[in-house]
């Protein structure tokens, strides 16, 4: 009677170790996508400085890491992902852009490269969406998006006019909240790293350059603060994200 009460409490509580294999086998594939995407970051950096060996090697090494991912998990997901309809075209789609990439790479199209690898971040993104995981690179990742509509926003010096201005300011202030966000979800161990606090504060320190030069009413100080967020972004991404 004894055997049978403690079966039943097992299956409605759930088996200890049956919890503890899930939660290992979720953070092991936490542990081997940040592997992987460590590689993802520097294509996506290397790309964009149009450097073909360093891309070429990034990319690879990346894809050679998914496909070992793909061959782990693709059909056996972790549990947290495995009501995801979408699981496994999501890891199909992310091999066939670094194929994609690959071949843009080597034909030397490394612009058309670095914005095919973009999809990448977005279909982990979403993947992580649609299944209520939040992870210290979706900080990073909102960030960007922000600093992207400023960079691309036409703000060259003779069109930054009192509308542009107040735009401007708008999008600062959205940016200085996800860095905030991003300060605060950093993972404890980057918070003990020097070289994260450093890119940390430099990323803090462009907001603050730009924000300085709105209230000094300077055009040309304001389109060079807004060229000059990007550096700081990528060192930290590329380096942390």
């Amino acid at each position: 009677m004894r055997s049978v009460l403690i079966i039943l409490v097992c299956l409605l509580l759930g088996s200890p170790s049956l919890a503890g294999a899930n939660e290992n086998r979720s953070q092991q594939f936490n542990d081997d996508v940040d592997q992987a995407y460590a590689f993802y970051r520097q294509a996506l950096f290397q790309t964009n400085k149009k450097d073909a060996e360093k891309s070429t090697k990034a990319n690879d090494k990346f894809l050679a890491q998914w496909q070992t991912l793909i061959a782990q998990y693709n059909s056996q997901p972790p549990e947290v992902f495995g009501s995801d309809s979408e699981w496994q075209s999501t890891l199909s789609n992310i091999e066939k852009i670094t194929v994609e990439s690959a071949a843009q790479i080597k034909e030397g199209q490394l612009a058309e490269a670095h914005e095919t690898l973009e999809a990448i971040r977005d279909e982990l993104t979403e993947l992580r969406r649609r299944n209520s995981v939040i992870v210290f690179s979706d900080h990073i990742n909102n960030y960007h998006e922000v600093m992207e509509g400023l960079l691309v926003g036409g703000y060259a010096p003779d069109k930054i006019d009192e509308q542009a201005t107040e735009d401007i300011m708008g999008q600062l202030a959205v940016l200085s909240y996800l860095a905030e966000a991003i300060k605060k979800n950093a993972p404890a161990e980057y918070k003990e790293n020097q070289k994260y606090q450093q890119l940390e504060k430099a990323l803090f320190g462009s907001l603050k350059a730009l924000e300085e030069a709105i209230d000094k009413g300077n055009p040309e100080s304001i389109s060079k603060s807004i060229n000059n967020l990007k550096p700081a972004y990528a060192k930290l991404f590329v380096n942390f994200g």
